[in-house]
């Protein structure tokens, strides 16, 4: 899966469960295909960055209503692979606002 393809798959996910405002994308394809994806769901911001060299996405999540460029942001999530599947993405938006909530 490219980050293209990812982005538009987690939009669809997203739009499935939740209200959400994209923050910031970003796409290197001729660095192996990493990207940046950031939205501002329910008052937190979720950064996936996706590292194409190594393969691997990394999911953060700020603090409850911190703004975007504070950039204070706690790793929920890391995997191996460019995929989130609906259950992860529910479990990460509720499970990251307390990870971020416990971790201030």
């Amino acid at each position: 899966m490219t980050f293209e393809i990812f982005r538009k798959d987690i939009e669809h996910k997203l739009n499935s469960i939740v209200k959400f405002e994209m923050l910031e994308y970003h796409y290197t394809p001729n660095d192996f295909g990493s990207g940046i994806l950031a939205y501002r769901i329910k008052g937190q911001n979720h950064k996936f960055v996706f590292d194409g060299k190594e393969n691997s996405l990394t999911w953060f999540v700020s603090k409850p209503h911190q703004k975007y460029l504070d950039q204070n942001l706690i790793a929920v999530i890391k995997k191996d692979k460019l995929e989130l599947s609906l259950d992860e993405l529910k479990n990460g938006i509720k499970n990251g606002a307390q990870q971020a909530w416990y971790k201030a």
